[in-house]
């Protein structure tokens, strides 16, 4: 008899939780149809405002045709999202009081963390697909909300000119704030080399010295090993705003102001670097090192075949976030700039220059930071199972 109970109460719970998944199912599809009403909608009219903009006269009438289509199929659109809501709302609730109290509660808090989840993300997403809108914008547009809808911020006439004028400015063009801006972002494609040669130069010397650094303090024996590391390790609760004018002043010392080696030789001692890096090499038992070296192996053979492939993805991981920090790295950049020198100007401090004395162009700003984002969506892009594995990486000591 027990058995049998048992087993129908298996069964209730399989049920239960079968029909939690499947109402779970149904909002993410209600979620998701929503969202693609929203996106669909506006890249229809994206598409067929892209169009307008570059037919002839001729195919007037088409583009008109092409409107009128839009807005029968919005409407189309606009019952079948209501209705297939509706629908999806009620079948929801039933499957919802279906289940037990413990159960729904735990259903409750289960949306709810989706829900959070759904909102951070378009938090998070906002500011760039505001950015990508208001560079596609025409000149002067660029803070034009409709009377109708405040929440459209899609430009009603896209255009391509703010990028043209990005790459390649006319200096005909009686829209800029100056003559200087017109020769500044010029260089524009010189700016964006810079961040990308400094950037990728601190990234790589930066994590080869905090990965040789880590492996001293984690696998060798050195006399006040601990003291030593203790005290790095208090250097990072100084703000770092009272290391720039010292540094400053060392970097003229040296005679490198206006070079890109001060935009990042300051900053190749990364005490973060080590620590992290440390935590992780703490994990890697020391019977692989003695084998190595049982076998033959020098020391710099066993960092380099044996600590760097077991440390890649936590070492990926600093390389990732150190990029990162000198690709947007604007106040010591600033600081070090010889602005009479435009090969010592980075992407940052270009992106400033966009800036007149009394006006800012919007277009100009955000189209030039759509191509700033670019390198670092394709190196996260690339490394993202690194970077995904080395956050998680090492948290567990075993």
């Amino acid at each position: 008899m027990s058995s049998d109970n048992a087993n129908i109460l298996e069964h209730h719970d399989r049920h239960t939780v079968k029909a939690q998944r499947v109402a779970l199912f149904i909002i993410l599809v209600g979620i998701m149809i929503s969202l693609s009403y929203v996106i669909s909608n506006q890249l229809f009219k994206f598409a067929v405002m892209a169009f307008s903009a570059y037919v002839t006269p001729e195919s007037e009438k088409a583009v008109a045709e092409a409107g009128q289509l839009m807005q029968s199929m919005t409407v189309v659109y606009n019952g079948l999202a209501v209705v297939l809501t509706i629908v999806l709302t009620i079948f929801v609730v039933r499957k919802f009081l279906a289940t037990e109290h413990v159960n729904r509660m735990a259903f409750i808090r289960r949306m709810t963390l989706y829900l959070a989840l759904t909102i951070g993300v378009v938090v998070v997403l906002f500011p760039f697909f505001w950015m990508l809108c208001t560079a596609f914008k025409p000149s002067g547009q660029e803070l034009v909300i409709s009377k109708t809808n405040p929440f459209d911020i899609v430009p009603s006439e896209p255009t391509l000119d703010n990028f043209r004028r990005v790459l390649k400015v006319d200096a005909a063009s009686k829209s800029m704030a100056s003559v200087d801006a017109i020769e500044q972002k010029k260089n524009f494609g010189t700016y964006f080399l810079n961040s990308l040669l400094v950037a990728t130069t601190a990234a790589f010397l930066v994590t080869f010295f905090a990965a040789m650094g880590a492996y001293v303090f984690s696998k060798k024996q050195l006399p006040y090993k601990q003291q030593i590391f203790m005290l790095l390790l208090a250097t990072m609760m100084i703000p770092g705003m009272m290391f720039m004018v010292p540094q400053f002043f060392m970097v003229c010392k040296m005679g490198l102001f206006g070079t890109k080696w001060a935009m990042f030789l300051p900053h190749l001692a990364s005490v973060f670097g080590i620590f992290m890096l440390k935590q992780f090499m703490d994990t890697i038992p020391d019977s692989l090192l003695e084998a190595a070296q049982i076998d033959g192996a020098s020391e710099w053979q066993v960092f380099t075949v044996v600590i760097v492939p077991l440390a890649l993805p936590i070492i990926m991981t600093l390389f990732l976030l150190t990029f990162l920090f000198h690709w947007s790295n604007f106040l010591w950049q600033l600081i070090v700039t010889n602005f009479e020198n435009p090969l010592s100007i980075t992407l940052p401090v270009g992106l400033a220059l966009f800036r007149g004395q009394y006006t800012s162009e919007l277009g100009l700003i955000m189209s030039a930071s759509c191509f700033s984002i670019v390198p670092i969506a394709v190196l996260f892009l690339f490394a993202q199972r690194y970077f995904i594995a080395g956050m998680t990486q090492g948290a567990v000591k075993e």
